[in-house]
């Protein structure tokens, strides 16, 4: 693809992806730490253990991009996206519950057929001829956005369960678009991904929340394929960009897959580990450099957790977690 039309479907992409790409959890904008306050995970029967993606015996051998197509056709016409994107960044205290039950209750129907696709194997996605990105991938952004907003409006009830979910539905949606056959499904997968690990930093941080660290797990790594065919059709430059995006995704889910061992440790501790090593768990290793994530025990209940920048890349997409410990005002049996 020529310099020309690489930046034109760039620019078109970013458009389209920025209030799905937009942190949630980050400090101020001089300063790319983000600050969580933790609380030790609630317990859970086995039998209600949180998943976010589908198990096998739970899928179908259906074609989900025929549902999401349903969903797209069933979205509501009038849609007040200013205020369902600022609610991304509300504190859970804050948010309007009345106001976001009345906004979300237009998107049941669309949403239902979200998650049925979302239990599908395969999707079939189209492939795209032109630079256009068509109205079914357009559509993938509102469910993100409209799933978010969803999970977010549990977890302020403190219905742990329905929100993670609706993160579920969200990384399923991520999961079929990595399969799709052009560049522009792994970015728009890439962004959704995003966003629901944006609202997971929001789940990690309430009293009693059951840990989802074995339901990270499961989710593939790495999610996209940085070997894709499509992206060899790209300028070197683009092609680079586009690896590293799709790393970061995956970076996310290995990051919070860290956060929640950490969780878990700490629950037995009462304090954060000296070393990560202390875990005696299987860890991700940060696909970005290929390295273990840097960590480092500030005091017993305060931490840093971080990954190093590529040489060259945007400070801005720093990762770097300060992480907080409260160990008091926490519940045994989940929120």
């Amino acid at each position: 693809m020529s310099d020309k039309r690489t930046e034109s479907a760039f620019g078109v992409l970013l458009l389209l992806l920025g209030p799905l790409c937009h942190g949630v959890t980050a400090g101020p904008a001089e300063d790319a730490t983000k600050r969580l306050t933790l609380y030790p995970p609630g317990r859970s029967a086995p039998e209600r253990e949180l998943r976010l993606l589908p198990t096998d015996q739970e899928t179908t051998d259906g074609d989900a991009f025929l549902l999401y197509e349903k969903a797209m056709v069933a979205l509501p016409k009038e849609i007040d996206w200013e205020r369902i994107i600022g609610w991304r960044h509300v504190p859970l205290k804050e948010l309007p519950l009345e106001e976001a039950a009345s906004v979300l209750q237009p998107f049941e129907a669309s949403l239902r057929l979200v998650e049925q696709a979302g239990r599908c194997r395969r999707c079939d996605w189209p492939l795209i001829v032109e630079d256009k990105v068509p109205a079914p991938l357009q559509a993938c952004r509102n469910f993100a956005l409209a799933l978010g907003l969803r999970a977010h409006y549990e977890l302020a009830r403190g219905n742990c369960d329905s929100c993670a979910g609706a993160l579920g539905t969200n990384l399923a949606l991520a999961k079929h678009l990595s399969t799709g056959p052009n560049v522009q499904h792994l970015l728009i997968g890439s962004a959704v991904t995003a966003l629901a690990c944006g609202e997971l930093e929001f789940y990690v941080q309430q009293p009693g929340a059951p840990s989802l660290e074995t339901a990270l797990r499961k989710v593939p790594t790495p999610l996209f394929d940085e070997t894709h065919s499509e992206i060899y059709g790209w300028d070197p430059n683009s092609q680079a960009r586009i690896r590293l995006i799709l790393k970061r995704a995956t970076r996310h889910i290995a990051v919070l897959q860290t956060i929640e061992s950490l969780r878990l440790w700490a629950a037995k501790a009462g304090e954060w580990p000296e070393t990560l090593d202390t875990l005696q768990t299987s860890l991700p290793e940060d696909p970005v450099t290929g390295k273990a994530f840097d960590y480092r025990r500030v005091t017993k209940i305060q931490a840093l957790l971080e990954g190093p920048l590529p040489e060259g890349d945007d400070p801005k997409h720093a990762l770097r977690y300060e992480l907080s410990l409260q160990t008091k005002g926490t519940t045994d049996g989940g929120v």
